[in-house]
């Protein structure tokens, strides 16, 4: 299980944009901390849960008050910060290829010391500025060796039907 822990504000479309990226590409949960208040993360919720009831699949979207608690509370997990300063992704792919419970943490401000120090690797994505999402998706590309782009999703009420021209979108609605 592949869960994401994402650090420092953002707007609601930017976090919407990272929940699309990380169920997309084969993560199971997401938490943010902070949050901007309860009706933004209902509102987060139940964007989420909606993407999932029409593309399929399960994933869910949580938010906690205590970031270094909740890193703690992650025992059985490898915890990797995705960052620009960390050691390539490159030399660390066949060391972390063998865990089964990974917890992602990236952060939307610069940098934050005590991730570096609460994560068991710290891991480049590039070594230029980029995004929460771009590190996610390429970490995740990376990690399951392309396999993520032909993972089906359980009960979808559509598919997406390739087409060289236009677009096509099948519904499984009985």
């Amino acid at each position: 299980m592949i869960s994401i822990l994402v650090l420092g504000r953002s707007s609601y479309d930017s976090c919407i944009d990272i929940c699309k990226i990380s169920r997309a590409f084969g993560a199971s949960n997401i938490t943010f901390f902070p949050f901007k208040g309860a009706g933004m993360e209902a509102k987060l919720k139940n964007a989420v849960r909606h993407i999932s009831k029409k593309w399929g699949g399960g994933f869910s979207v949580y938010f906690c008050n205590n970031w270094e608690k909740f890193i703690k509370e992650k025992r059985n997990y490898l915890k990797i910060y995705l960052t620009r300063y960390g050691i390539p992704i490159t030399k660390m792919r066949y060391r972390i290829s063998t865990y089964k419970n990974i917890l992602l943490i990236v952060s939307f401000s610069e940098s934050i010391k005590k991730a570096y120090d609460a994560a068991d690797f710290n891991i480049s994505i590039s070594s230029q500025p980029h995004t929460c999402g771009s590190s996610i998706a390429i970490f995740l590309h990376d990690f399951y060796q392309g396999r993520e782009l032909a993972m089906r999703f359980e009960n979808p009420k559509y598919k997406i039907v390739p087409s060289q021209h236009g677009i096509l979108v099948k519904s499984n609605k009985k």
